[in-house]
């Protein structure tokens, strides 16, 4: 009786590996799309005749895990995409196509070790992070490197960063410390009615995107503070937010249904920060309304002893001064409408330059003294002097 069922074992592993069957991998994953949460199943179907052939799909059924990443589709919109990693189990697949080519099946799925990604749609999906909800742009055009630099490093700090449900964000600190250990470099920065070199500048091209982001999401801004004037920089008036650590913050509260997922993109010379969550409410806001014009200051220049003798780079512009209002209003869903209003004053400005320091003095050519001839004759002595 043993030998019988040893030789009906090698029949059935003979037929097995004769049999021609279809496996088939079955491919499942998520993405959010306008607020909702949608799953998809896509198949891929492979002929094989063999156990080695079956044992060769692990090459192919193998899909690299990607992480869960908001993408703007020109038709969709942004939509919230991710991938699941696939693993084929290989022993378990040469069963499973033993099972299907014994019992005369035409096709078996493929067993897989699926690797969920991190972050992933699903996670986002249950924190209440479903769709746009905020955006803000500036245009950093004409920024020194040294600003550019500074504006990048921000951004990337503060790519990433939840406001929880019910918390009040601080710019300060969602980026951390703006020194040189945390990768800032020396730019200009304006420090009360004066443009000097200091670590970081440019960083608030980075809390005045935030800012906007913000006010356009319709959040409570608890705290905002307007540059001391104007910056080509931050159009139109009235929506930027300086920070100068520790004492002036950009704050606002996340009172939405969710948490908030910030993101911070540099493309060319735009700096974009959006706010993914729930949306639960609509903004309408003017201005802004100018009042209180002053006029531009005389030009001014910035020495900076680093830069070689004679160099000259405009590096602010004229600005007059000004009062600027924006006003808001928030609609939320449940009929509720606020109103707020910002005002910012900013201080007439001239054109500053930076420059290198003065060229050093020339020195007058010197005039060669004719040659002494003989010996000088002793103070108070009438003798000739000796030839």
């Amino acid at each position: 009786m043993r030998e019988f069922w040893k030789v009906l074992g090698l029949l059935l592993i003979v037929h097995a590996a004769a049999a021609q069957v279809n496996a088939v991998w079955v491919i499942r994953d998520y993405e959010i799309v306008d607020g909702e949460l949608r799953g998809y199943v896509g198949t891929k179907t492979y002929p094989v005749n063999s156990l080695e052939e079956v044992r060769a799909l692990s090459d192919l059924v193998r899909r690299e895990v990607k992480p869960a990443r908001w993408v703007l589709d020109p038709e969709r919109g942004w939509v919230a995409l991710q991938r699941r990693g696939y693993r084929m189990d290989v022993e378990a697949a040469v069963v499973a196509y033993r099972d299907a080519a014994f019992l005369g099946r035409t096709q078996f799925v493929i067993p897989v070790e699926v690797i969920e990604p991190e972050p992933s749609v699903l996670e986002w999906y249950a924190r209440g992070v479903r769709e746009l909800i905020g955006e803000g742009v500036t245009n950093f055009w004409g920024s020194s490197r040294a600003r550019i630099h500074n504006i990048r490093t921000g951004a990337a700090r503060l790519n990433g960063a939840w406001i929880p449900r019910g918390a009040e964000f601080s710019f300060n600190q969602a980026v951390g410390a703006i020194d040189e250990d945390h990768g800032y470099v020396e730019s200009l920065v304006i420090v009360g009615d004066a443009t000097e070199k200091g670590v970081g500048g440019g960083i608030c091209q980075v809390s005045t995107t935030t800012f906007r982001a913000a006010f356009f999401a319709g959040l409570p801004i608890t705290e905002r503070h307007p540059h001391s004037y104007q910056l080509r920089y931050y159009r139109p008036l009235g929506l930027d937010a300086t920070i100068y650590q520790p004492w002036r913050d950009l704050k606002f509260t996340n009172d939405t249904p969710g948490d908030i997922l910030v993101q911070a993109q540099v493309r060319g010379y735009k700096l974009y920060v959006r706010f993914f969550g729930t949306a639960d409410r609509s903004v309408e806001w003017e201005g802004p309304f100018i009042s209180d014009r002053k006029p531009a200051l005389a030009p001014r220049e910035v020495v900076d002893e680093s830069l070689e003798p004679g160099y000259r780079e405009q590096v602010d512009w004229a600005a007059a001064g000004l009062t600027a209002r924006v006003t808001r209003k928030v609609y939320y869903q449940d009929g509720r409408v606020y109103e707020d209003e910002f005002k910012s004053v900013y201080r007439p400005w001239g054109d500053v330059f930076l420059v290198g320091p003065p060229p050093p003095p020339e020195l007058e050519p010197t005039v060669p003294l004719p040659p002494v001839i003989g010996v000088p004759a002793a103070q108070g002595s009438t003798r000739p002097a000796q030839p």
